[in-house]
């Protein structure tokens, strides 16, 4: 199976990007609506960030199967956790249904971990949302 790390992150920008209560919730200062996969010091704060992918194949008969996992890192200054909370429970209400990736089936969607927690500095919260995804390469 080919990696599809890279039509994966597409959807799941799309997806996240496309949720009005996510956006809502974050800072809107660009075109981004505060969901990135890349951010500067001066990113303004709440937003999301799409980070690390792994994938763990396995051959089902003649199929291509693979789990692939994205962190999701959710960023708040907000002084205590209710602005991470609402946000990573909207990051969680997004992806309740299954999420199309161009080139595979979609076989399901979950997640294995959410979690919110203060940031070594003290004063950042930083919620972590782990999204599995179970793909199959079309043919």
């Amino acid at each position: 199976m080919s990696l599809a790390f890279a039509p994966t992150q597409k959807a799941i920008l799309d997806r996240l990007r496309g949720d009005g209560n996510i956006t809502s919730l974050l800072n809107k200062a660009d075109k981004q609506s505060g969901i990135y996969d890349y951010v500067t010091e001066s990113t303004p704060y709440p937003y999301v960030v799409v980070g690390e992918p792994s994938i763990d194949p396995f051959g089902v008969k003649n199929n291509d199967v693979a789990d692939l996992t994205v962190t999701l890192h959710i960023w708040s200054n907000y002084k205590g956790n209710s602005e991470a909370y609402k946000i990573l429970s909207a990051v969680h209400e997004a992806f309740i249904y299954k999420l199309a990736v161009t080139g595979y089936k979609t076989i399901k969607t979950s997640y294995s971990d959410a979690r919110v927690f203060t940031d070594i500095d003290g004063i950042h919260r930083h919620g972590v949302f782990t999204l599995k995804i179970s793909l199959e390469k079309e043919k």
